[in-house]
Parts: structure tokens; C-alpha cells; sequence
């Protein structure tokens, strides 16, 4: 198997090894994802940012940080279909179809939604702590969570060890399967 189907392709077996390389290179893809973003949108807009010295609307309306936004996209894009191709390949070879994708990515991220809808209000309460802690003031009550954000987090963290447990730490199916043979035969 070639390095353009371990990344791209979607059919055959591979090892946990090869899974594992695949989350080094993304650790590199993030940091380089990182140093893209400050040198784009400048570590002085970012340190501004941080002191109230301008806005977000300000920085966001930059030229930089519409490079950026292209720049990420890209990928982010290129990144998620290399992560989608090398975790079917390796649901392959635990003998189970890509259709587990669904399971363990699509289904955490919905599961998140109760909480993304609760993020502007933990937004505000932090820049009213922050307002408090500037004029000597008591920080604000933290707020509360609800319930239902609660228990699907709860879920959205036992799906994904899950499939932390599936992808890198069980080991594939011995011999052939129905995805081809194992990546391990000749070892």
C-alpha cells in the first residue's frame, strides 16, 4: 500500500501502528495550524486582543485573518479526510465497516450541541469575572449547566475512549477478514 492510499483511500486494512503515525502527523498538522495563525494574524493583534486594546469583530475583519480563515479550511478539510480515510481503513481491520464512523465522530460531535448552545452565556460570564476582577469587584455566580449539556458531554466522553479503545489499543483481526488481509501477515 502506497503513502496516497494510506492517507486517501478508503479500502483495506491497516495497523494500529500506522494509526498511531497518523496522530503524530496531526499533533505536527495542529501546531503548524498554530504558527500559521500567529504569523497571519500577527501575535500583536492577539496580545491587543487579550488586553481589550481592540475588538474581535476588528481583528476578524483583517486581511490576515481571511488568509487565515482560507488557510485553516484548507486544512482542516485535508486533515479530516486523512483522518476519516486512515480510521476506516483501521475500523477495517477491527472487522467492522466505516459505517462506525458515524458512531464514533458524527454521534460526540451532536452530542456537543447542548453545550455549544450554552457558550455564549459562559462567554459573558467570563468577561463579567474578568470586568470584576479589573474594578476589585466579587466574580459573578459561574453558571449553570444544564442537565441535558451535563449527560451529553458525559456520553460524547464515553463514546469517544471508546473509540480511542477500538482504533489505537485493541489489536486488528488475525488473519484475513472481509476488508482484505492482515496488515500484520509476514511480521
Amino acid at each position: 500500500m502506497g503513502l496516497g492510499h494510506y492517507l486517501f483511500g478508503f479500502s483495506g486494512r491497516i495497523n494500529r501502528a500506522k494509526q498511531w503515525a497518523v496522530l503524530l502527523v496531526s499533533a505536527v498538522h495542529v501546531a503548524l495550524v498554530c504558527v500559521v495563525f500567529v504569523y497571519t494574524i500577527g501575535l500583536q493583534a492577539i496580545v491587543a486582543l487579550a488586553q481589550e486594546q481592540t475588538t474581535l469583530s476588528a481583528v476578524v475583519a483583517t486581511p490576515q485573518a481571511h488568509t487565515f480563515g482560507i488557510v485553516f479550511c484548507v486544512l482542516y478539510l485535508i486533515g479530516l479526510y486523512i483522518g476519516l480515510a486512515v480510521a476506516t481503513k483501521r475500523l477495517h481491520d477491527r472487522n467492522r465497516s466505516a459505517w462506525w464512523l458515524i458512531v464514533f465522530f458524527l454521534l460526540p460531535a451532536v452530542l456537543q450541541i447542548p453545550t455549544i448552545m450554552a457558550m455564549p452565556e459562559m462567554f459573558a460570564n467570563i468577561g463579567a469575572a474578568m470586568h470584576a476582577a479589573q474594578n476589585n469587584l466579587p466574580p459573578p455566580p459561574p453558571p449553570v449547566q444544564s442537565p441535558l449539556a451535563l449527560i451529553a458531554r458525559g456520553a460524547a466522553t464515553i463514546i469517544g475512549l471508546w473509540a480511542f479503545v477500538e482504533l489505537y489499543i485493541l489489536r486488528g483481526t488475525a488473519g484475513d477478514n472481509r476488508f482484505g488481509p492482515d496488515p500484520l501477515a509476514g511480521r
